[in-house]
Formats: C-alpha cells, sequence, structure tokens
C-alpha cells in the first residue's frame, strides 16, 4: 500500500497479527535502502536525528548504531532528554540494564560510543550486514529477547555496536501493555531459551540458575540460527562477556552475593537497595530533598535514588 500524499512511503499490512519481531522482519524484506532503521510506532525522531545513525555505518557496514533515547511522558507528552548515557546491558533473568558509559568514552563526548546490547526498539544497520546475519531470527514470537539476539549476534559475528549522543529520539515508555496475549503462552520464556540456547554457550547455566523452568522449555528448531553461527564463524559468548561486557558481572554478578541483611519481607541487597522479597520492587526517593516519601519502584541497581546504608 503507497498513500498517494507520501510517494516514497509503503505501509505494509500483515493479514494477521505477528507481533513486532514478525513486523520489523516483514517491513525489512521489502524495504529498498542500503539501510534499515527501525523505530518504535510510539517515537518521535528529533532534529537532524538522522545523519549521526549512518556516518558511521558509511565508514563500517558492520556497525549498528543507536540514537540517545529520551523520555515522552506517558501522560503528558513531556519530552525530557537523556543527558549523561549509558551502555546497554542485561542481568542473568535477562532484564535488560545499563551500564555507565566508560572514562575513556566520556572524554570523547560526543563521540559514538561502544555499547553491548542495544535496548531494542530503534537502531540503524545495514541493509547488507543485516540480512548476512539472517535478520531476526524468526522462531522469535510476538516481542522479548530480540533485542539480546541480534545483539550478541552482531558482536560475536564480526560487527560492533555504538550508541550516536548526537541522535536523538523520543520514546513514550508505556506503563503498560495494551495488547493481550495473543493466545500462545508464554512466549517470552521461550524467545529467552532460543537465544540462550543458540548464542550463550555454557553461560546460559546463569540464566538457568534464576529461571529453572527455563531448562524444560522447548526452545524448536534451531538449526537455522546455529547454522548461522557456523557460516559465519562467529566467536564464543565467553568471548563477548570478556571482551565486549567485561565489567558487566561486577554490576550484575551470574550469581548473586548473599544479601547484607535479610527480614521477613524486605532485605538489603548486593547492590546497596532495599528491596521486597520475591518481587523486584525497591525503595525509592524522587529526590534528595528532606522530608521525601520513600515509595516502591522498580530496582534498577543504579544507586542513586535507590542507595541505602546500613550500619552496624
Amino acid at each position: 500500500m503507497q498513500p498517494a500524499h507520501l510517494p516514497k512511503v509503503r505501509i505494509v499490512r500483515l493479514k494477521q497479527r505477528s507481533g513486532l519481531i514478525l513486523a520489523r522482519l516483514a517491513g525489512a524484506k521489502v524495504a529498498k535502502g542500503n539501510v534499515i532503521i527501525f523505530l518504535d510506532s510510539h517515537s518521535e525522531a528529533n532534529v537532524n536525528w538522522l545523519p549521526p545513525l549512518l556516518d558511521p555505518i558509511a565508514e563500517d557496514k558492520r556497525t549498528v548504531v543507536c540514537p540517545f533515547i529520551d523520555v515522552i511522558d506517558f501522560e503528558t507528552f513531556e519530552y525530557t532528554a537523556q543527558d549523561e548515557g549509558a551502555r546497554g546491558a542485561f542481568d542473568w533473568k535477562f532484564s535488560y540494564k545499563r551500564l555507565p558509559v566508560l572514562p575513556e568514552d566520556e572524554k570523547n563526548m560526543p563521540k559514538p560510543f561502544k555499547s553491548p546490547v542495544m535496548a531494542g526498539g530503534l537502531f540503524a544497520i545495514s541493509a547488507e550486514w543485516f540480512w548476512e546475519l539472517g535478520g531476526y531470527d524468526p522462531g522469535l514470537q510476538i516481542w522479548g529477547g530480540e533485542q539480546y539476539e541480534l545483539s550478541f549476534k552482531i558482536w560475536q559475528c564480526g560487527g560492533k555496536m555504538v550508541d550516536a549522543p548526537c541522535s536523538r529520539v523520543g520514546h513514550v515508555f508505556r506503563k503498560f501493555n495494551p495488547f493481550p496475549n495473543p493466545g500462545i503462552g508464554d512466549y517470552k520464556r521461550k524467545n529467552f531459551k532460543r537465544v540462550a540456547v543458540v548464542w550463550m554457550d555454557e553461560y546460559a547455566e546463569f540464566l538457568y540458575r534464576l529461571r529453572p523452568k527455563y531448562r524444560n522449555i522447548d526452545p524448536g528448531n534451531l538449526s537455522e540460527q546455529k547454522a548461522i553461527r557456523e557460516r559465519l564463524k562467529c566467536k564464543s559468548f565467553r568471548w563477548f562477556m570478556e571482551e565486549v561486557a567485561f565489567d558487566l558481572p561486577e554490576k550484575y554478578p551470574p550469581i548473586e552475593p548473599p544479601d547484607f541483611a535479610a527480614g521477613e519481607w524486605l532485605s538489603l541487597t548486593y547492590y546497596k537497595d532495599i528491596r521486597l522479597k520475591e518481587w523486584n520492587l525497591c525503595m525509592d526517593v524522587e529526590s534528595g530533598n528532606d522530608g521525601e516519601p520513600v515509595l516502591l519502584d522498580t530496582c534498577h541497581c543504579l544507586g542513586g535514588n535507590q542507595l541505602w546504608k546500613y550500619d552496624v
């Protein structure tokens, strides 16, 4: 479908709800440009956002570039810029996390800097490189895990990924999922299992320790994905952890140290946050002002407004 008032725009409509991953693959298959840019629908590109994404790819087609993701408030649409930047990462439950920018990269700001893992929604990639990597794994369903699969594949198979501070795209972070489960069960667990089996080698065991049910999940046919890894002579996940995400285990240990202090409902953890047991909720204050109320918010393991000290 081609809108009359936008002659260069093509709209691809799928016959059924297929989820984010397969929808992106469908769009990529009909794209004609040398570079494919993926953006979430609930995002807004800022001024001059495109050239900083294209420049690194022009120098090296195996470089994947992510913009800085600014925040658009879910209720007011107020736009808040991200200032300091961070590198993408993950914990061993496969929750997306962030690592500090390396000191040498801070000195070179605003030049693009390497990042182990993308947030997932917004990035630019050479079309040739995307398809050489096999695109997204078509066995991944709806959404979840695709950012890890593509990030690991990019790094382990000879590419690199950078964040470009001069490219700004605002993103609406929704407070709830507006779409119900399409009736295919817990697809995210299966997605995570596929990624772990194909790309993580012996490190998948750390995921299974924290998510024991993953061991018994059938990931489906992985022959095509394993063939891609063999064809491209991709490096091991150990290489990825030692050369790319070398500081991740210090921040997000594969085996978490014991809590510093524990009560019936709350624990002071290794990350120096106070969290509700069995839930990923931490005591949080919105600012450092005296008298601020203490709230419960999602644990981010970055200290700051969730940093607590326990004196004995």
